[in-house]
């Protein structure tokens, strides 16, 4: 049995690669509502994303060319009030904080996610991948009925 190399450095031992789907733990939107799980998403992005709500609301007003303020944000993040983000200021706000986790939760419901486009090729690998063995596994079925007909 050999003995471990306790002289060398593990250099992947704390690594923790990001996760390719970006996803707020369970627990971080628990929520009754699927609305209440993104006011609370909504809050969380704008609480992790390292500027002030005032920040976020002039950056997203000057992405959409119409006015949103730091109520507004504060509405939209509050589960208590019934003010729902429109999927623009969504999307303006995922661009803004470069975080697509409420987005996510938002399509948790109709079994969507939303993934960087640069790996949008490698999806459609996987997908001609998938179609080519379903057209070898029907070649071989045809083969199989043309063979117990002759």
């Amino acid at each position: 049995m050999r003995r471990r190399d306790t002289n060398t450095l593990d250099l992947f031992r704390d690594l923790t690669p990001k996760p390719v789907v970006p996803r707020f733990g369970d627990d971080d939107v628990k929520a009754w509502t699927p609305a209440r799980r993104l006011s609370r998403a909504i809050a969380k992005t704008l609480d992790e994303c390292g500027r002030s709500r005032e920040e976020i609301a002039e950056a997203l007003s000057e992405h959409l060319g119409e006015r949103v303020s730091k109520g507004m944000l504060d509405a939209y993040a509050s589960p208590e009030k019934p003010h729902a983000i429109s999927a623009l200021r969504l999307a303006g706000l995922v661009m803004i904080t470069g975080d697509a986790r409420a987005l996510n939760t938002l399509l948790s419901g109709v079994d969507l996610i939303v993934v960087e486009a640069r790996y949008e090729a490698l999806l459609k690998r996987e997908r001609a991948r998938e179609l080519k063995e379903r057209l070898a596994r029907e070649e071989q079925a045809a083969d199989a009925e043309w063979k117990a007909r002759r």
